[in-house]
């Protein structure tokens, strides 16, 4: 008789409740980030005549970002001041920050 056998199935049993634990967890972050996606008001062309407006310039990238469950639309455009990107708060339409170049990291 082997003597590791219950130890390799506690060990099994370890690793699943680790690996439903992670499953559990990316499903939970998919619904937050779901549920934030429908409080959106602003579109899409809202926002980039947004990004345009604010920077002079012409849009040639745009996306949607939820992080810690607040949503905004990130815009890049090239304009007189070179590539710029700013971001919308994509519930109130509002201006939350701009910078030279891409999107940062």
């Amino acid at each position: 008789m082997n003597r590791n056998w219950p130890r390799m199935l506690v060990l099994a049993g370890l690793i699943g409740v680790l690996l439903a634990g992670i499953a559990y967890a990316a499903g939970n972050s998919e619904t937050r980030e779901a549920m934030a996606l429908q409080d959106m008001t602003l579109t899409l062309p809202q926002a980039i005549a947004t990004g345009e407006r604010e920077t002079g310039g012409k849009a040639f990238d745009a996306g949607v970002d939820v992080e810690h469950g607040a949503v905004r639309v990130v815009v890049e455009t090239n304009g007189p001041h070179g590539v710029q990107t700013v971001q919308v708060d994509a519930r109130t339409g509002q201006v939350i920050g701009t910078h030279a170049g891409g999107e940062a990291d």
